[in-house]
């Protein structure tokens, strides 16, 4: 930018010099400011943190960040509360093969979901990558000896040596792990399958790395630092030492260099990527469509952008003074001073920012860049009407789907609905119609029929819906495709419950006479009750689709009771069985925040 160019620019508002989004707002979501560990079970905005660094949103939509010197890893919900979901808060390396909150953590600095639903973290003053195991619920390390050091190519990655550990991301396929070994300057790569280690990238020499070098052993980097996955499969790679950006092609398998002339520096006005200065990037997050990469630049206690909309690329400022400062925690994302943030992560679905603002111990939050948000489902039009006195509803796309595709929840219409509203707005109907308390049971076998009879005889719905078993609603979803598998293209569950010996009869005293009473069962004969956890066959023979979404630590439902048993059995009888499940989640909340996987699953099987 010249120097006219510049004077100029600085006669309109921070907004628009910066080419913000005009309602971009910032706001600290979690952390009082003071420095400590307290809170859990209240206020996410009153509780005391030590240094946040890694923050991410999880599958359930909840914000999990690394809580580093407290050496937990913690969660904010999407009400407002905070919890810690794994570490004691005391320093160490210990607890592998137990539960989550006995084990000792060493610094956590970044963390993951893999696509499955397991939690992975990377420690750095451990040296150690470790998981959460979401079907288990249990500690284990993945990589690293406890030992710094540098060993272990070729062979068992929990045999392997690394030294301070920073990122970590999975590749494309989900198949393997990229780990930045900012002490080695390589980035190593787990196999998960195997569990073996490699060196991805990096000779272990601080050097310059080669514009278009090839992904490998022979390509020098210099503090590999951060790294995240673009939704296009390509990962970017920020190089602290380096003070740049690079894209890695994942078909090519080489280094591009995007950002940053090498030396260390900030300016406040965009300019040209490869010709702007960074200043210590910790952190890179990408936006849900790819365009913006946004980077920790943490040396200058500023969030700085790569926009990829620009021909060519242009770095600007999203948030910070580029000062050391805190705050005022709103409105005004160019006002706000920041402290050596080292984590900052994009909600998939509304491309909202998070910032770990490590030394103001707050986790920050950047909205209204991106847009993006669901059409609810009360702005379609729904009909509403009745079948032999019970309640039913028909929600309407704007613009339905060739073949008509249409999915029908069994209970809970409008609850947790980011499935339902993604594929109405891809032009399926939703359809529920009233089976409360009848827990699948023969009448509501009855209204089923009737009511899939009358959606058919609309003659504008495909014969074959997808059948959506929500909760208690996996009863009657299984029950009624189990008796129907030819009718049906496809069952999606979550949190289902399968078995009612687990639910209600458990958890749920007043419900439970209600539910032997449907069943026409005593506390005699209920021994006796078989349910799709013994009934699935006709499901796997006919090769029906089941897609499972669980939370691990659902205390209500049980995974191991309900969801596990389905999983285990229809992959022993050949059956078609895709399973999330989701680390540290209860049974609430329900689905995936993104739903993407789930609405892909459901186009593909519709018939």
């Amino acid at each position: 930018m010249n120097g006219s160019k510049f004077l100029l620019a600085l006669a309109f508002s921070a907004s628009a010099f910066f080419a913000q989004a005009d309602d971009a707002k910032i706001e600290t979501v979690g952390g009082s400011g003071e420095k400590g560990y307290s809170g859990d079970g209240g206020k996410a905005m009153e509780a005391a943190l030590h240094q946040p660094f890694g923050v991410i949103v999880s599958p359930a939509g909840d914000i999990i960040f690394c809580d580093t010197n407290n050496h937990v890893i913690r969660r904010i919900s999407r009400k407002g509360t905070i919890d810690t979901i794994v570490g004691t808060g005391e320093k160490g390396w210990s607890g592998d093969g137990g539960p989550p909150l006995e084990a000792k953590l060493n610094e956590p600095y970044e963390i993951r979901y893999h696509p499955g639903g397991d939690l992975y973290w990377v420690e750095r003053m451990s040296h150690t990558v470790r998981k959460l195991d979401a079907r288990t619920n249990l500690v284990s390390t993945v990589a690293g000896t406890g030992e710094m050091g540098f060993s272990g190519d070729g062979g068992p990655g929990t045999a392997a040596q690394m030294k301070q550990p920073h990122s970590i991301q999975f590749d494309a396929s989900g198949e393997k792990l990229l780990v930045c070994d900012i002490g080695n300057h390589r980035i190593r790569v787990i196999d998960l399958a195997s569990g073996k280690i490699d060196t991805w990238c990096g000779t272990g020499k601080p050097e310059a790395t080669k514009d278009g070098a090839p992904v490998g052993p022979d390509t020098p980097l210099k503090g590999p630092r951060a790294l995240d996955r673009a939704p296009n499969g390509d990962i970017w790679l920020a190089l602290r030492e380096g003070n740049q950006l690079f894209r890695i092609d994942h078909q090519k398998n080489t280094l591009h260099h995007i950002a940053g002339t090498g030396k260390k520096g900030f300016h406040a006005e965009a300019r040209n990527a490869l010709e702007s200065q960074l200043s210590g990037p910790k952190g890179v997050a990408i936006s849900p469509d790819g365009k913006m990469i946004y980077l920790a630049d943490t040396e200058s206690h500023t969030v700085r952008a790569v926009d990829l909309n620009e021909d060519p690329p242009v770095l600007k400022l999203i948030a910070g003074t580029g000062k050391r400062g805190d705050g005022p925690d709103s409105p005004d994302p160019f006002a706000c001073g920041m402290a050596r943030l080292h984590g900052i992560g994009t909600d998939p679905v509304s491309g909202d920012l998070y910032i770990g603002d490590s030394e103001t111990h707050k986790v920050r939050m950047v909205s209204g860049l991106q847009g993006g948000k669901r059409e609810p489902l009360s702005s379609y039009e729904t009909e509403t009407f009745e079948i032999d006195g019970r309640a039913c509803k028909l929600t309407k796309p704007k613009k339905a789907a060739p073949g008509n595709p249409w999915i029908w929840r069994c209970r809970f219409y409008g609850a947790f609905p980011s499935v339902d509203e993604a594929l109405v707005a891809e032009g399926w109907h939703i359809a529920w119609i009233d089976v409360a308390d009848l827990f699948g049971a023969e009448e509501a076998m009855g209204a089923f029929d009737k009511f899939y009879e009358a959606m058919i005889a609309r003659g504008d719905l495909s014969k074959r819906p997808v059948i959506e078993g929500f909760s208690r609603g996996g009863l009657p979803a299984m029950n009624w495709a189990i008796r129907n598998p030819e009718k049906v293209s496809g069952i999606y569950l979550d949190a289902p419950v399968l078995d009612i010996h687990t639910w209600p009869k458990q958890f749920s005293p007043k419900l439970w006479p209600v539910c032997m009473k449907v069943y026409g069962l005593t506390e005699e004969t209920a021994g006796d009750w078989k349910g799709p956890l013994d009934n699935f066959g006709p499901i796997a023979e006919n090769k029906v689709p089941v897609f499972l979404i669980a939370g691990g630590n659902d205390e209500p439902v049980p995974w191991k009771e309900n969801g596990a048993i389905l999983e285990k059995r229809m992959k022993e009888a050949g059956g078609d069985i895709t399973v999330i499940v989701k680390a540290a989640c209860g049974h609430h909340p329900h689905s995936l925040h993104d739903p993407a996987p789930v609405v892909e699953w459901a186009k593909r099987v519709a018939k």
